[in-house]
C-alpha cells in the first residue's frame, strides 16, 4: 500500500445505472472501444468507479462510471465530462484478475483494519493504468483522511 494525493481531474465517462456485475464489465469493453475510436488508448488511464453502497441504495438503482482521465474537449461523439474532485487515497496494486479484485472487496473491512486507514465516505476508485495493465496489475484507491 502506497499513500497518494490526487488532484482534481478531468475525465470523460459512460455511466450506466443498475445492479453492479456482469453489465459493469459490458460498459468497460464499450468504453475502452470507444476510447480507442478516439485514438486516446495508448498511455490511458481509466477509471472504474462504483458511486453508491448497494447497501444503503437499491440496488438496481446503483451507479457505476468509467472514466478516462483527459483534458480533450471535443470527441467525435458526445461524451458525459466532468471534473473529479482531489483527495487522499490509501492505493493497493492488484492483479489485474477478476478473482483477485473480488477477493479484495471481500476482505476489505480487513486491510481497513490492518491499516489503520480512517476512510472517508467518497466512493472507492479502480484505476486502470494502461502501463499497469500491460504488467497484469490495476490499482484500488480507498478515499482516505490524511493523518
Amino acid at each position: 500500500m502506497k499513500i497518494e494525493y490526487l488532484k482534481s481531474t478531468k475525465v470523460v465517462y459512460f455511466r450506466r445505472i443498475g445492479i453492479y456485475g456482469t453489465e459493469n464489465k459490458l460498459l468497460m469493453r464499450a468504453f475502452k472501444k470507444w476510447v480507442k475510436t478516439e485514438n486516446l488508448f495508448q498511455e490511458s488511464t481509466i477509471l472504474g468507479i462504483a458511486l453508491d453502497n448497494p447497501q444503503s441504495i437499491p440496488a438496481k438503482n446503483c451507479r457505476y462510471n468509467v472514466c478516462l482521465i483527459t483534458d480533450k474537449k471535443k470527441f467525435k461523439d458526445n461524451v458525459e465530462q466532468r471534473t473529479l474532485a482531489g483527495g487522499t487515497y490509501a492505493v493497493f496494486k492488484v492483479a489485474h484478475i477478476e478473482k483477485v479484485i473480488i477477493d479484495f472487496y471481500m476482505n476489505i473491512a480487513q486491510t481497513i483494519a490492518k491499516n489503520q486507514l480512517n476512510v472517508l465516505s467518497k466512493p472507492i476508485i479502480e484505476r486502470y493504468k494502461q502501463n499497469l495493465v500491460d504488467k497484469g496489475y490495476c490499482e484500488i484507491l480507498i478515499p482516505i483522511e490524511q493523518k
